[in-house]
C-alpha cells in the first residue's frame, strides 16, 4: 500500500475516495497515487521485499555433524 500523507497533518475524512486519519491514508490504486501526488500530498511508497523475504525458509531435518 501507498501512503499518503494529507497537507494538512490533522485531516480526517474522504479525498478521492480515500480516507483520512490525522492526515494520513493509503492506496494501490496508481492513478489516485498520481493525483495526490499532482495535489501537494506527500506519497511515500512501499519498499519491494525481495523474494528471499518474502518467502519462507525451508528448514532442513538432516542433522549436522
Amino acid at each position: 500500500m501507498t501512503r499518503i500523507i494529507a497537507p494538512n497533518r490533522s485531516y480526517t475524512g474522504v479525498s478521492a475516495g480515500v480516507a483520512f486519519l490525522n492526515g494520513e491514508g493509503s492506496t494501490d490504486n496508481p492513478r489516485l497515487v498520481e493525483w495526490f501526488r499532482e495535489h501537494g500530498y506527500l506519497v511515500e511508497e512501499p519498499e519491494e521485499k525481495s523474494r528471499e523475504e518474502v518467502k519462507p525458509k525451508a528448514r532442513s531435518r538432516k542433522k549436522e555433524v
